[in-house]
């Protein structure tokens, strides 16, 4: 079956769902409709599980004079509902009978696995998970009712760099308050993407790479402390309460998840290092960190190389190391440089290592606040920072990182980014760039930075001297710029690119086959934006408007 006849079925399978009650009562206007509804909608859509769906299944008789005999109800996939009273049954004139049957989704492949059994012959697909039918009888005739559900996959938490950080809101009193709030940081474009907020005041984030979930400790220094695991949503569940010796005014800050699939966490007013089974959230050991000095740390994050936890101490400003095994903290020899200069009193909230081995600081305050807020790479040898973005971020903020891979754990989707990011990252743009000219068949070749710039800005309606192109000079302007954004992908992070057979021939092109083109490559560029750009690249300096600055008119 083709795509064509396939989206054709599609529409003609809805249309049949949606007006077969109306038919049938247009032909049978003395008689019986059916009607259905999930939710008290007629598609819906569920994103989070289990959810529990509600269908309102109703039989109505239409003729406001004469009631009327119901011989058959059924509703195939909602079997196990009890419908009561059963048919055959009397309907009274202008009367209804009403069903309520519940249906519980455990999970996205439980909802699939509905579209696979349903009457509809082509669920599942990305429109529609699955639908149900209430069909009715009656003696003079039949009618049938449809609910669509479209069934989303639960946002998934994979082992690349992704940036996160979580903020707690404050009370009067200066404490961790709900809700708390999950954020997706880029360094690329300096961004906080909201991804959901919890009902509990969380901090010490960290990511576990044997689940790949995030786990945190709720506390706010009134309530008892709890071990929790924070979804891709932002949303919390407590998994168990926490078993420590410090006082319940103790106000967890820092946590990560070490080589042994322990979860360490810390606790500056103590010093308390402790050490939790996430999966039950028992307390497997707890120490004193014992430090030479003063010691304040808000983060730390485990070193995939040597296992040990690295921070910052506010108290020295010197980065710092502790031993998750016996307590023991080291600062490095030497005050932390920022920039090559000695900065006055930073302070540093979160702490990531990435799976290269390389440790990332976030820092939100400091009388040089200049220089001491943003994001900095940190050389673990020499103890000193370097700037590579500078971005505030609230109060109370904690970060996680992915630190190091399982080998046969999921794997996310390859990078990719759209037009957009290599036309406002130049340094992405010359990388792609460095491997030679870009060939874009039919529509010729480009080599150089403004040239490239050129057409991923151009307008595709209006060139840079207001004359308005035509409808082939539009389509060709808008694949060019997604086939350059496709091979930049290929070449910046080896993410494969569609071919670009259609643009081969130096005869005259098939408009058809490039828009064909242009849709796919479209599709291509934006699948793995979700997917956080590797560190190591250091793409941390983003400016359209310079780029647009640089761009010339493209020529084809």
């Amino acid at each position: 079956m083709t795509d064509v006849e396939t989206s054709m079925m599609d529409r003609k399978w809805l249309r049949l769902l949606f007006i077969g009650a109306v038919w049938a009562s247009n032909a049978w206007a003395n008689n019986l409709r059916s009607e259905q509804l999930v939710n008290g909608r007629k598609q819906y859509t569920v994103g989070t599980y289990p959810e529990t769906l509600r269908f309102t299944l109703t039989v109505a008789n239409i003729d406001l004079e004469r009631p009327s005999e119901l011989r058959s109800a059924t509703a195939p996939l909602l079997k196990d509902c009890t419908r009561s009273p059963t048919p055959p049954l009397v309907v009274p004139e202008g009367g209804h009978v009403t069903y309520q049957c519940e249906l519980t989704l455990e999970s996205y492949d439980a909802c699939l696995t509905l579209g696979i059994h349903d009457a509809n012959p082509v669920t599942p697909n990305h429109e529609v998970s699955f639908t149900s039918t209430f069909s009715i009888g009656w003696d003079a005739g039949a009618s049938q009712a449809g609910t669509n559900v479209l069934c989303l996959p639960r946002p998934d938490l994979f082992c690349d760099d992704t940036v996160y950080l979580s903020t707690a809101s404050r009370s009067p009193e200066g404490r961790p308050a709900a809700p708390s709030r999950l954020y997706i940081f880029d360094p690329a474009t300096g961004t906080l993407t909201l991804q959901g907020e919890a009902a509990l005041p969380y901090n010490a984030l960290a990511f576990n790479p044997f689940d790949n979930s995030l786990y945190a400790i709720a506390s706010d220094g009134v309530s008892a402390p709890h071990f929790i695991r924070v979804d891709a949503t932002g949303a919390s569940s407590v998994i168990a309460p926490l078993d420590t010796e410090a006082p319940q005014s103790a106000i967890w800050t820092a946590g990560a998840v070490l080589k042994d699939g322990a979860y360490a966490g810390f606790e500056p007013s103590t010093h308390r290092l402790i050490r939790v089974n996430p999966s039950t959230g028992e307390t497997l050991s707890e120490h004193v960190v014992s430090a030479p000095g003063d010691f304040q740390v808000a983060d730390f994050a485990m070193s995939p190389r040597d296992g040990l936890l690295y921070a910052f101490n506010n108290a020295t400003q010197r980065l710092t190391t502790i031993d998750p095994r016996t307590g023991v903290a080291t600062d490095h020899p030497s005050p932390a440089r920022i920039d090559g200069e000695l900065a006055e009193d930073p302070h540093m909230s979160a702490a990531v290592f990435t799976r290269d081995g390389e440790l990332f600081l976030h820092g939100t305050s400091g009388p040089d606040t200049r220089r001491a807020s943003g994001f900095h790479a940190v050389d673990v040898m020499t103890g000193n920072l370097t700037t590579l973005l500078t971005r505030a971020v609230p109060q109370l903020a904690n970060g996680a990182m992915c630190g190091f891979y399982l080998w046969g754990s999921p794997r996310p989707q390859p990078t990719t980014r759209g037009r957009g990011f290599f036309g406002a990252s130049e340094s992405a743009l010359l990388e792609c760039l460095a491997y030679g000219p870009i060939s874009l068949g039919a529509l010729g070749e480009v080599s150089t930075l403004p040239g490239a710039l050129g057409i991923l800005w151009a307008n595709p309606a209006i060139a840079s001297d207001n004359a308005r192109r035509t409808a082939t000079e539009s389509l060709k302007v808008r694949t060019a710029r997604e086939a350059l954004t496709a091979v930049c992908n290929e070449r910046v992070f080896n993410t494969r690119a569609p071919t670009l057979s259609a643009l081969a021939s130096p005869a005259p092109l098939d408009p058809g086959r490039m828009e064909q083109l242009r849709q796919r490559l479209e599709r291509h560029n934006h699948s793995g934006k979700r997917t956080a750009i590797p560190l190591r690249k250091r793409i941390f300096a983003v400016d359209p408007l310079r780029a647009m600055e640089h761009a010339e008119e493209p020529r084809f």
